[in-house]
């Protein structure tokens, strides 16, 4: 399949580079996010025998768990990228190397849950899934600070207010996995459900309110 840089029509060498490095980075940033999702999945075990559906599931309870906060977590983390680069006209060498480093944490997702649920991690499994996503929002948040520093780097029509909007919103993904890093197992739930929730508010209600547009 060729590369969508091949149906350009004749541009300059500045803007074909421009494009060039935007799409590409583009297209590792899906790929990347689509092998974690991947990986996620192919860490699910199944018993092979099993007495009925009921004892199937029971048994891979454990696994599904994994698979399902895998694929969350990176799901939050893509909608997010998408939303950036959605916004974005063009990339630099700063911005880029913020994206590469959060892919590699975000490539760690499948390693650092599937050792804390498959494997009957504790205490130690625990905060090492916390420590990468806490990593994965911080750079993250990085990323649209940067962008929002950078007007240049987005299409004319994003406001100022909208670009630290955003950026404050992203900001909540690290604090909404402190918990994960700094509490027990068995009382790090209790806060992160609500900070889930209030996280979700914000983005539904809060955000668009202060930035004046539906998010979309």
């Amino acid at each position: 399949m060729t590369e969508p840089e091949s149906l350009a029509t004749i541009e300059g060498v500045d803007e074909h580079i421009r494009r060039h490095s935007y799409d590409r980075l583009i297209m590792l940033s899906d790929g990347i996010f689509a092998i974690a999702t991947t990986l996620a999945a192919l860490n699910v075990r199944i018993p092979a025998h099993a007495g009925s559906l009921g004892a199937l599931l029971l048994a891979s309870a454990r696994s599904f768990i994994a698979y399902a906060l895998s694929f969350a977590v990176a799901g939050i983390f893509w909608i997010s990228n998408r939303d950036l680069f959605a916004r974005l006209r063009k990339v630099d060498t700063p911005l880029t190397l913020l994206t590469l480093t959060l892919l590699s944490f975000i490539a760690l997702i499948p390693a650092t849950i599937g050792t804390l649920y498959l494997q009957g991690g504790g205490d130690p499994q625990l905060r090492l899934y916390g420590l990468a996503m806490f990593a994965c929002g911080i750079i993250n948040t990085g990323m649209w600070v940067y962008a929002a520093c950078h007007p240049e780097l987005m299409l004319y029509g994003v406001r100022r207010r909208e670009r630290w909007a955003r950026a404050g919103y992203a900001a909540s993904f690290p604090i909404l996995f402190l918990p994960v890093l700094l509490l027990p197992s068995s009382q790090f739930a209790i806060v992160m459900l609500p900070l889930a929730f209030l996280v979700f508010l914000a983005r539904r209600v809060l955000l668009p309110k202060w930035i004046g547009v539906p998010i979309r």
